[in-house]
């Protein structure tokens, strides 16, 4: 017998055939609706107003440099920052220094004198610069990037996934390279009451944190 008589030969071969030949056509386009189906079922889903848990999930991308500085010597110190697939919610820079390293009291502690450029930073924050003495942390500042946000979950309803998702966006601002420039002012007795005693000069260390972020929102049921 042939191969075309094994395969066609009988009634039920052809049957066989027939149903193979529908099973393979009817599958692939059932299994590509389903998925396609899938899609715009989330799509309306994410559209649809609800009440939803809202909670963020949380990571720190810290950073520091110290300097020594002598009197009126300016330092820059530079932070390159790269948040990834991840927002960024604010960023907080801390200048400090100590001035610990006279003996005995003088006229004044040591003080710094700061100043921002966030010209290459994205979205262009607005500079900040401050004046603090060198007892610890001498200036701070925080640097909002996304607008109110500070971490804290929350319930809400009425709204869709989408304008949540929409209003915790950082719109791509905050990365790139922020400048802090510190000049140090150095404040000593002088040179005829403790020569060669009195420090002219200081360590300077400035530090970022970026507070990064990331969604996760669930659907709450509704009570019966």
């Amino acid at each position: 017998m042939s191969l075309s008589e094994k395969m066609f030969g009988s009634q039920r071969a052809i049957t066989i055939w027939v149903v193979s030949i529908v099973f393979a056509i009817v599958f692939p386009a059932y299994f590509s609706y389903m998925a396609s189906s899938s899609d715009a079922m989330g799509g309306a889903a994410a559209g649809a107003k609800g009440k939803w848990q809202v909670n963020f999930i949380q990571d720190n991308l810290t950073s520091d440099e110290t300097m020594n500085l002598a009197d009126g010597e300016q330092g820059d110190f530079f932070f390159d920052l790269d948040s990834g697939d991840m927002m960024i919610g604010y960023v907080e820079i801390t200048v400090s220094c100590n001035d610990n390293d006279e003996p005995g009291p003088g006229p004044g502690v040591d003080a710094v004198d700061v100043q921002t450029d966030f010209s290459e930073v994205e979205g262009t924050p607005d500079d900040e610069s401050g004046s603090g003495s060198c007892n610890g942390d001498a200036v701070s500042f925080t640097i909002q990037i996304t607008p109110d946000w500070d971490g804290s979950s929350y319930i809400t309803e009425g709204v869709s996934k989408n304008d949540i998702e929409a209003k915790w966006n950082d719109g791509g601002n905050g990365s790139g390279e922020w400048l802090t420039s510190v000049t140090m002012d150095v404040n000593s007795p002088g040179p005829e009451i403790i020569t060669g005693f009195v420090d002219s000069d200081e360590d300077v260390t400035v530090s970022w944190r970026a507070a990064l972020y990331s969604l996760d929102i669930t659907a709450v049921a509704e009570e019966l």
